[in-house]
């Protein structure tokens, strides 16, 4: 790979030292807020998404820079070219070469040191550089800022380097996004949104600027800005106002429908959206998708709707622990996968990883079997998606499950070890990072590390052979995390170590600490139960001559653990939780400071996320549960950037509890974020607890309860 880059690079070093010297001899005519029409165009019809879906990931990348590299070549004042370069040459930093982004950064610094004058010079030297030499990219983006304030990109750039990490100014961030957009107020720019998502009342003025620019609008591909504009409308409307925000979508809609005579999918399905946000009928969404099916069977967009539509008609399993019922869920959905597969030939995911992750957790697959979908599997994702950690690791740790060639899973995961390493000295590297950031990086960071000791040290044990561990010896016996919920991963790692090197009565005495420290039980899912901790110990426990009755005393979780095993998940929050005033769907105000003498539980889901979706049913029978406490509230925060799809969606699943609009506060809370979570507030308002992802335990429901009544008496 490197070999065939490095020509690359010799074929555009005549380019590059071209756009270089355009730059500084071009006129100052500078970028507006979008690129030129021919400029986008280029854009959009080389970088079809679909099209670079079919290419070899080297040879995406290798499309990705021609492409940027001859337009900037061709117009140097463009800024969109220089912006996408220096974002997708940072991504292949992490995937494929660490030496292009440097060598890139030095280009751009030395462009800006020989043309001190120019904001474009300083534009694209202060992009690249954040992060590496943040105050140096601050500086160089002030100054751009200061030379041109009609060039709106220096002062988004600030907006995003100023809204987080070590030099966090709220005031500066909202100052230079409000500058942005002063200049470009109609601008649908991603990462604008993002930041604007923050700011409400810019919100408003955005949304009223972008209403009358696509009122004259006749391009297809730019009326499709419409979604932007509706999120934008829902969300700074209350509730009381949806109904005739959805009469106005519906207008929308039958103009723009006129002015694409030759529809392909992609607009039907934006159609279809846009349909299901003004609250059409069933009926006419499902001629619509109907339609879609018949015009472009084999498309993207018919697959997803084929998949919804069977996924509606065939519910999940409720009882994680009924073998049967998941046996017979699982058997369904690989018959229909089968169909799909074969209908949809363009469908990446489909023709290369969909039937690996049906049948990967199978007991009964044959190594034959399972050994060939997973060597599609990762051929797939290794040549297309590129390299990647996580592809070697889950390659390995299906290996590892099944008991198939530990050898080969020790070489995945020496691959993996290698590109962990190189990720996490990138990510550390970064000098933005404030003292909270460091820490929360830290932590991950360690949790990936333990993860891959503890497979390396596993594959060692199955291949017998203790030297193919004794790299991360250092490490497993380094000292015990003071974080909890690493400590039984810790111990484990130290048990497993132990019983490589022979010392099995260390290895037991590992194992009783890795028992008594983890913090989630091991629990039914899908019909299956799986403990290897358990199992390890108990295996070793047999091997040197252990009862069965002193095994049950021996790994009994000690009376003071009971409460952390109850925990799973849960974490203590770092933050405080706003003194938040949204209003729900049906227009009722809720007020933290209202709440106060009950214990909250405060659900985070969004329609799109597949956890959310699978947890929302446990969430709404809990509701229906403790709807009439006075002494105990569900709410949920909606996180949906487009709320005017949430009603459409509660009235189709018949959902009833609280939801309000929260994708502001959220934003706003943290940078990013992940969800399913759960959250659990005291009666004094004080945020006790978070949960983050969907575990589908069959208790759900009673922790979820245990946890408010724990919160009732909290001091």
């Amino acid at each position: 790979m490197k070999c065939r880059f490095a020509s690359f690079w010799g074929v555009f070093l005549t380019i590059t030292l071209l756009a270089a010297a355009s730059l500084a001899q071009s006129p100052q005519a500078l970028p507006g807020c979008e690129p030129a029409p021919e400029v986008r165009k280029a854009l959009d019809e080389r970088l079809n998404r679909k099209d670079l879906d079919k290419m070899k990931f080297i040879d995406q990348a290798a499309r990705h820079r021609a492409v940027y590299e001859e337009l900037i070549a061709k117009y140097p004042r463009e800024v969109e070219p220089y912006r996408r370069l220096i974002q997708d040459t940072r991504w292949m930093e992490e995937h494929l070469d660490p030496s292009q982004y440097p060598a890139l950064q030095e280009r751009f610094r030395k462009q800006a040191a020989q043309n001190p004058d120019d904001p474009l010079a300083l534009y694209a030297a202060g992009v690249a550089l954040f992060g590496t030499d943040t105050p140096e990219s601050l500086r160089l983006l002030e100054a751009a800022k200061a030379k041109a304030p009609q060039f709106p990109w220096p002062a988004l750039a600030l907006a995003g380097e100023y809204t987080s990490g070590k030099r966090m100014d709220k005031q500066k961030s909202s100052e230079n996004l409000a500058a942005f957009f002063a200049v470009c107020p109609d601008s649908t720019n991603g990462q604008a949104q993002w930041f604007l998502a923050k700011d409400v009342g810019l919100q408003q003025k955005v949304a009223a600027a972008l209403r009358a620019r696509l009122a004259k609008e006749k391009d297809p591909a730019r009326l499709k800005d419409y979604g932007t504009l509706w999120g934008l409308e829902f969300r700074t409307h209350p509730p009381q106002e949806h109904d005739a925000l959805r009469k106005q979508v519906a207008a929308d809609l039958k103009r723009i429908e006129r002015l694409n005579p030759k529809p392909d999918s992609e607009w039907q399905a934006f159609l279809i959206n846009g349909y299901k946000q003004a609250d059409a009928s069933s009926e006419t969404i499902t001629a619509m998708e109907d339609r879609l099916l018949r015009e472009y069977p084999q498309s993207e967009e018919a697959s997803s709707i084929i998949w919804k539509r069977w996924d509606k008609a065939n519910k999940r399993p409720e009882d994680q622990k009924d073998a049967v019922a998941w046996a017979k869920y699982h058997e369904a959905y690989k018959e229909v996968l089968k169909g799909w597969i074969h209908d949809f030939p363009d469908d990446s995911y489909l023709a290369h990883e969909a039937w690996f992750n049906a049948i990967s957790d199978e007991d009964s697959l044959s190594e034959k079997d399972g050994i060939a979908a997973m060597d599609e599997w990762l051929r797939y994702k290794t040549v297309y998606d590129g390299p990647s950690a996580w592809t070697q690791f889950n390659a390995a740790d299906f290996l590892l499950e099944h008991k198939w060639q530990p050898s080969r899973a020790l070489d995945l995961l020496g691959q993996a070890k290698t590109i962990f390493d190189r990720d996490h000295a990138l990510q550390q590297a970064n000098d933005n990072l404030s003292a909270g950031d460091r820490d929360d990086l830290n932590e991950r960071l360690f949790g990936e590390d333990l993860r891959v000791a503890g497979a390396i040290l596993k594959a060692a044990q199955l291949v017998g052979r203790p030297d193919a561990a004794m790299s991360m010896k250092q490490f497993v016996e380094g000292p015990p995390p003071t974080q909890e919920k690493w400590q039984s991963l810790y111990w484990w790692n130290r048990a497993r170590l132990a019983a490589l090197e022979g010392r099995k009565v260390d290895a037991l005495a590992y194992y009783q600490l890795s028992l008594h420290t983890r913090l989630e039980p091991a629990q039914y899912s899908e019909g299956k139960f799986r403990d290897d901790l358990t199992d390890e110990a108990q295996a070793l426990w047999k091997e040197t001559g252990g009862t069965p009755a002193a095994w049950a005393v021996w790994s009994k979780p000690l009376a003071s653990k009971g409460t952390e095993l109850a925990q799973g998940r849960w974490e203590k929050p770092k933050k405080t939780l706003p003194a938040f005033e949204l209003s729900d769907l049906s227009g009722k105000t809720w007020r933290l400071k209202d709440l106060e003498g009950k214990a909250v539980l405060i659900n985070l889901w969004a329609t799109w996320c597949g956890p959310c979706n699978a947890e929302l049913p446990k969430l709404q029978k809990l509701y229906e549960q403790l709807k009439d406490r006075s002494d105990i509230q569900l709410l949920t925060f909606d996180i949906d950037e487009d709320l005017g799809l949430v009603a459409p969606y509660l009235k189709d699943k018949a959902y009833t509890f609280p939801v309000l609009p929260a994708y502001s506060l959220v934003i706003n809370l943290f940078d990013g974020y992940s969800i399913p979570q759960n959250w659990v507030v005291d009666p004094k308002g004080n945020w006790l607890w978070t949960q983050i992802g969907y575990g589908a335990e069959d208790n759900w429901a009673q922790v979820m309860t245990q946890k408010l009544e724990s919160a009732k008496t909290s001091n």
